[in-house]
């Protein structure tokens, strides 16, 4: 079952390397799409999340969940095939490329709905760190291969070839997470009626504040996301092949950590994680405020590999964190929280898309440091970012150690323990210490945090 799971891992990431990144840029470019369009479209992903609140309906009718994954994603990437048509012509019109990704947008959220429910009764809680790790290292794998792959096909053999090519290994990935769902268990969930569902998920106040936090994130992430790769593409004119190389950096780093954070998820808690992971990446837009024709060699790499452990531990606890506080495998509860972060999605769209609109002609600075308009919005999502993580760190978690216990409890460590520091080797034996100092000192209050024992 578990080889089925991870083999659609990795089909269905052929085709999400079309969506997002400097590839989706490079097909938006090649379809005329403007800055403000670029930003709208690339929010998709989240926007569409609004329609998982028709998730628990349809699936309370039809509550075969695999046989609903696999509905979903052919309907979503199927489309992505007249793409490759439209792609022969030179008159290319824009709105049909916003059209096609946003209908496969709102198929596919539809289909991670009801993919993260069955899951959820598939794998046990014990095991979901560990599992997910595991998966996300293959689909890092297959992202660092196929991201390439289509970087090489489309600086080589250009538009439109480079991009039609690119587009039907997509769609072979689509055919391949189709015949390995029908290799998972199906598992009928009992439900109790969709309204009352809802109702009672938006009366869990706990988990609210985690759709809350979701929602914020959602706005800060898309008032700047699709403007990374355009920046590179448009603004210094980075070749293809460079990004794929530093894409290539990005996603080994994640593999490795995947690996970490997989199994600190299990011991820590996924919120300890997510943490971690929303403090390090709150440091990549400052990067990028310095990224120019002279310094983008340099700091790619240097945000490869911020990325690489960064969006690993985010990637792997955003998924797994719902499914620790909610209180059932209800869709309802996946559907709540995905679409609070849609909302967040289309206001952070909106806002950023306005913007980079009006920025798209500043230019400030001297030759020898540029500043372009688009590098402003990146100089204020970094501070933004931060923010969030008040708000993640009013949710309850069943397991948690406070961001700032893990560092302080770490840094002290070898002030403490001098005589054990050299039996450890890696950050992974620290903080398994460093957990067990905590469980020794902490309190025994029942509450869901734990004390600081220095």
């Amino acid at each position: 079952m578990k080889f089925y799971l991870n083999l659609e891992g990795v089909g269905s990431t052929l085709y999400a390397l079309l969506t997002q990144g400097a590839v989706f840029t490079g097909l938006a470019l090649a379809f005329n799409l403007d800055e403000f369009l670029i930003g709208l479209t690339a929010s998709f992903p989240m926007i569409a999340q609004l329609f998982q609140v028709l998730s628990p309906m349809v699936v309370e009718k039809f509550p075969r969940r695999r046989a609903l994954v696999n509905f979903f994603n052919i309907s979503a990437r199927t489309p992505w095939a007249i793409l490759i048509l439209l792609l022969a012509f030179k008159e290319r019109n824009p709105t049909i490329f916003v059209l096609i990704f946003a209908l496969s947008q709102i198929f596919g959220t539809l289909a991670g709905n009801a993919w993260t429910s069955l899951v959820r009764d598939l794998i046990s809680e014990s095991e979901r760190g560990n599992f997910f790790g595991k998966r996300n290292v293959y689909i890092s794998l297959a992202s660092l291969i196929f991201f390439y792959i289509y970087s090489l096909l489309i600086d080589w053999l250009k538009d439109p070839l480079g991009y039609q090519l690119s587009i039907a290994i997509g769609m072979l990935g689509t055919f391949i997470s189709f015949w390995s769902m029908l290799k998972v268990p199906e598992v009928q969930l009992k439900s109790s009626g969709a309204r009352a569902e809802v109702r009672f998920v938006f009366q869990d106040k706990n988990f609210m504040k985690l759709c809350t936090f979701y929602f914020v994130w959602n706005v800060v992430i898309a008032f700047t996301s699709p403007f990374f790769s355009y920046h590179l593409l448009k603004n210094l004119h980075v070749p293809f092949s460079y990004i794929g190389v530093t894409g290539v950096l990005s996603s080994i780093v994640a593999m490795i950590f995947y690996f970490v954070w997989g199994k600190l998820s299990d011991k820590l808690g996924h919120k300890s994680i997510a943490m971690v992971g929303v403090f390090i990446v709150s440091f990549l837009p400052t990067m990028w405020f310095f990224m120019n024709n002279l310094t983008y060699r340099y700091l790619m790499i240097a945000d490869a590999i911020v990325t690489g452990i960064g969006w690993s531990a985010i990637n792997l606890s955003f998924l797994t964190l719902p499914m620790e506080v909610a209180q059932s495998s209800s869709t309802a509860y996946f559907a709540t929280y995905s679409a609070f972060g849609g909302v967040g999605g289309l206001v952070g769209a909106l806002i950023g898309g306005a913007t980079a609109k009006l920025l798209s002609n500043v230019y400030l600075g001297p030759n020898s440091f540029p500043i372009y308009g688009l590098q402003i919005m990146f100089l204020v999502s970094g501070p933004l970012r931060a923010f969030t993580l008040r708000l993640l760190g009013r949710v309850r978690a069943r397991r948690y150690v406070p961001l700032k216990t893990l560092i302080a409890n770490a840094l002290f460590l070898s002030r403490d323990n001098a005589s054990e520091r050299t039996n450890y080797s890696n950050i992974y034996e620290i903080l398994k210490i460093v957990k067990k100092k905590i469980e020794e000192k902490e309190e025994d209050d029942k509450t869901w945090r734990v004390k600081r024992w220095w």
